[in-house]
């Protein structure tokens, strides 16, 4: 087993810390924090670097497939920055690796030039009020009229949406093949009259966004589909491939935290003296660093062997969930472990350990929670 970096991917993530050196400093992403202020121009920043493309094949533009890039790009953002690491990842995953392996050609054609460039963000428009986990029945619908539908109803948390050109929507449809439970997976275009996006006040992630998106009676068509017209009925099957990439990015975002709070932590603890010696050397504090240590190690492996599945073609639905679930929870502990260090100066604004844990609370409670992540995997490892 080759647990190394290809030199490829060392220069990836040696990019990144360059870039977060040089242009993204913790003044830096304070001000956004504070402002609530969405970071674009970082963005584009790192957009123009060409790394949008690692999850998309050659053929469109793209440097992929390259999961493990991509992933790698997205923990080190989120080691300063886990909003921009959050828009990021709604290009590479939410919009790349998604259209790659679940669009038609036709959408293929039409999208992934242009998500290879950084120039679209998308966002998963799943969840609804009082829907756990995305399983389903949805009460967003899609009415057939004709040769179109009517899409009526309210997606909620759907993160960085206001941001999104592009929404991806499974709602309820007609019975097809006996099947009253069947659901259709729609690739929607934002900027419609008839979708309305607010974005919720949050604790953490501030200067990003959760939104609420109501449709009233948009008119879609087939072609707007995920996948093609013949997969209408079909979008259970495809909300696999859709949980999958959801967790890889998660994973990676909760692990750069992770890794941000111990680096953060590590530094205050050699700077810090009291009673003539460094408090690194203190017991207590170590005891807390090497947690911090072990954790961010472990939540690595993991994500980085579901990205490897991935960039083989294969399955990797229970790989990403067991990523995503310790990452999750060892960020929360993390950040907490991370507050401890700091003693009275984590509770003050002025310093980053208290925006890690506010950024870390929503990573696990989110959507879905922890229970459906644990059913999730109970399916994949049982086969019920």
């Amino acid at each position: 087993m080759d647990f190394s970096l290809s030199d490829e991917q060392r220069f990836i993530r040696d990019t990144i810390e360059k870039f977060l050196a040089r242009e993204c400093g913790r003044e830096v992403v304070k001000k956004l924090d504070e402002e609530r202020r969405f970071p674009t121009d970082l963005y584009r920043t790192v957009a123009g670097m060409g790394f949008c493309g690692l999850t998309i094949p050659e053929e469109y533009g793209g440097g992929g497939p390259n999961v493990l890039g991509a992933a790698l790009v997205t923990e080190e953002l989120a080691t300063v920055s886990p909003v921009l690491a959050g828009a990021f990842s709604a290009a590479a995953f939410r919009g790349g690796l998604t259209l790659s392996t679940l669009g038609s050609d036709a959408q293929k054609k039409a999208l992934l030039p242009k998500l290879a460039e950084g120039a679209h963000l998308f966002s998963f428009a799943v969840e609804e009020p009082g829907l756990t986990g995305g399983a389903g029945p949805f009460r967003t619908q899609a009415e057939r009229r004709d040769e179109v539908f009517v899409v009526s109803g309210v997606k909620s948390c759907a993160g960085l949406a206001d941001h999104a050109d592009y929404l991806i929507v499974p709602v309820s449809t007609e019975a097809i093949d006996g099947d009253e439970n069947s659901v259709t997976i729609f690739l929607v275009q934002t900027g419609s009259g008839n979708i309305r996006i607010t974005p919720a006040e949050t604790v953490g992630f501030v200067s990003g966004s959760f939104c609420d998106v109501v449709f009233d009676d948009l008119v879609l068509t087939r072609e707007d589909i995920l996948g093609g017209g013949e997969h209408i009925g079909r979008g259970r099957v495809q909300m696999e491939g859709i949980a999958a990439c959801a967790n890889l990015e998660i994973a990676a975002i909760a692990r750069g935290i992770m890794k941000g709070c111990y680096e953060y932590a590590l530094n205050y603890a050699k700077e810090r003296e009291q009673f003539g010696q460094a408090i690194m050397r203190f017991g207590g504090v170590q005891d807390m660093l090497v947690e911090m240590a072990v954790s961010v190690r472990v939540a690595g492996d993991l994500l980085y062997r579901a990205c490897w599945c991935a960039d083989r073609g294969d399955p990797y639905l229970e790989e990403s969930t067991m990523a995503r679930l310790r990452a999750c929870r060892d960020v929360r502990q993390a950040a907490m472990d991370c507050m401890q260090v700091l003693g009275g100066y984590g509770y003050a604004n002025e310093y980053d350990a208290q925006r890690y844990l506010r950024d870390s609370l929503v990573m696990l409670e989110g959507t879905p929670g922890t229970g459906v992540l644990k059913d999730t995997l109970a399916d994949c490892l049982w086969a019920y």
